[in-house]
């Protein structure tokens, strides 16, 4: 990982730590899968991966409620750009870059406010959408949305992440996060059967 981004991720982790408990685990593996992704699809991470790395920040002045409340929602967005456009003037990142991540911070969630158009526009926003449902499948998200979500049993989760309607309204953006979540799902539903 670039130094800058290392740089960014130290000043970040701080508000993580506020934040919500899985939020370190969660931006951390997202890092990892974002540099993955852009080596695969040839995508430029000068963009994506400061966005991965800056976007929930603004959970950390946040009460401990749930995260899928459309006002918290909205409010760590606001709160998480005013939050990234300080760290990146920090590091003295590029200004052009840093105004399309502090917007893409500001509106990162808003496929819960039924804007889904924007994640299919922007192959950055689409990927980043991405990463953020296939984390609902890995072996650290899976266990802490259920939680969140009040799911006692693992079948439940699945039956909750094959239900939502994200790849009929915000299709995968490349082949690499596809197979990814294939994959990952598949390997929640080979656990069930041991």
């Amino acid at each position: 990982m670039k130094e800058i981004y290392e740089k960014m991720w130290k000043l970040a982790k701080p508000y993580y730590e506020k934040g919500r408990p899985m939020d370190i685990a969660h931006v951390e593996w997202m890092m990892k899968y974002a540099l993955f992704v852009c080596e695969k699809e040839k995508i430029d991470d000068e963009i994506l991966l400061p966005l991965v790395i800056l976007h929930d920040m603004g959970y950390a002045g946040l009460p401990k409620d749930n995260p899928f409340n459309l006002d918290m929602r909205k409010t760590h967005m606001k709160a998480g750009a005013e939050i990234a456009e300080k760290i990146l003037k920090q590091v003295s990142y590029p200004r052009d870059d840093s105004e399309k991540i502090i917007h893409y911070v500001s509106m990162h969630d808003n496929w819960a406010l039924g804007d889904n158009e924007i994640y299919k526009k922007d192959k950055i926003l689409g990927v980043f959408d991405d990463l953020e449902f296939i984390w609902l499948a890995t072996p650290q998200g899976f266990p802490a949305l259920m939680k969140i979500l009040g799911f006692t049993e693992p079948e439940q989760m699945i039956e909750y992440i094959e239900q939502d309607d994200k790849p009929e309204k915000r299709p995968f953006a490349t082949k690499t996060t596809k197979e990814l979540f294939e994959k990952y799902l598949s390997d929640r539903k080979k656990e069930l059967k041991k």
